[in-house]
C-alpha cells in the first residue's frame, strides 16, 4: 500500500502542477473584460464575470485535487479493514490516478474555453463536454473490471449495510456492479459523440444513479440469503 500511496502522492503533485501552470497561463492572458464563467446543458454560455471572479473559479479545481490527494492518501490508516483495503491496492491506484487526470483535463478545458470566450475565439462547451462523459466513460470501464478484485472495506467499493456486513454479499455485488458499470461506461463513450443538449448531460448520471440503486437492492436479497452475513451484536467489532 506504501508503494500506492507514493505514486497517488506523485499524481497529486504532478496534477496541481499542471493545474499551476495552467493558473499563470490563465493570469497573463485573460484580459480585463466579461468572461464566460458557466455554460448551460446546450454548451452555451450562461454567465459572464470579472476576470478575477475568472481566476477564483479556476482555484477551486486545484483546491479540490488537494484535498483529494490529501484525503486519499489519508484513508488507508484509518480503515478498520486496512488488510482487505491493502488487497484492493490496485483498485485504489486506479481510482487516484485516474481521478487526477480527470481533474487536470478538466481544469485545461475549463481555462481553454474561458481564454478563448474572453478573447473573441468560440465558447462554446460542448464539444468539451463529449470529451470529459468520455473520459469519464473510459473510467467507468477501469474501475468496472476492478470493482470485482475488491475486498470488503469501509471506503472503497459498493459500501452498503449488506455488502459491509457480508464478505459473500460483497463479492457477488460487486462482481454484477463491475460488469454493470463497464457497460455504463461503454455507452457513455458511444453517447459523448451521439447525442446533443440536455440529454447529452442526463444521459450518464440517470445511467449511472439507475445502477447504483439497482446494485444497493441487489445486495440486500443477496444478503438475505448469504450463510456468512452478521446479525446484531456480532457486528460489533
Amino acid at each position: 500500500m506504501k508503494t500506492v500511496i507514493r505514486n497517488g502522492l506523485i499524481a497529486t503533485a504532478l496534477a496541481l502542477a499542471i493545474m499551476a501552470g495552467v493558473m499563470i497561463w490563465a493570469y497573463q492572458t485573460l484580459p480585463d473584460g466579461q468572461i464566460p464563467l458557466h455554460w448551460n446543458a446546450a454548451g452555451e454560455v450562461d454567465r459572464w464575470g470579472s476576470r478575477t471572479e475568472a481566476l477564483w473559479a479556476l482555484a477551486i479545481l486545484p483546491i479540490v485535487t488537494l484535498f483529494t490527494g490529501a484525503l486519499l492518501a489519508v484513508v488507508p490508516a484509518l480503515d478498520p479493514r486496512k488488510i482487505n483495503l491493502e488487497k484492493s491496492a490496485k483498485v485504489y491506484a486506479v481510482v487516484w490516478i485516474s481521478t487526477m487526470a480527470l481533474m487536470t483535463a478538466l481544469h485545461v478545458g475549463i481555462a481553454q474555453m474561458s481564454i478563448s470566450g474572453a478573447n473573441g475565439g468560440e465558447a462554446n462547451a460542448i464539444e468539451f463536454v463529449r470529451f470529459v462523459i468520455a473520459g469519464t466513460g473510459i473510467l467507468f470501464v477501469l474501475l468496472g473490471n476492478y470493482l470485482p478484485k475488491t475486498r470488503p472495506n469501509w471506503f472503497l467499493g459498493i459500501r452498503t449495510p449488506w455488502t459491509l456486513s457480508s464478505d459473500d454479499t460483497w463479492e457477488k455485488t460487486h462482481r454484477v456492479g463491475g460488469r454493470l458499470f463497464m457497460v455504463v461506461g461503454f455507452l457513455s463513450i458511444i453517447a459523448a459523440f451521439v447525442f446533443n443538449g440536455l440529454t447529452l448531460a442526463l444521459i450518464m448520471p440517470a445511467m449511472t444513479i439507475s445502477v447504483a440503486l439497482f446494485c444497493v437492492i441487489y445486495s440486500y436479497f443477496v444478503w438475505r440469503g448469504a450463510t456468512d452475513k452478521l446479525l446484531g451484536t456480532e457486528q460489533i467489532v
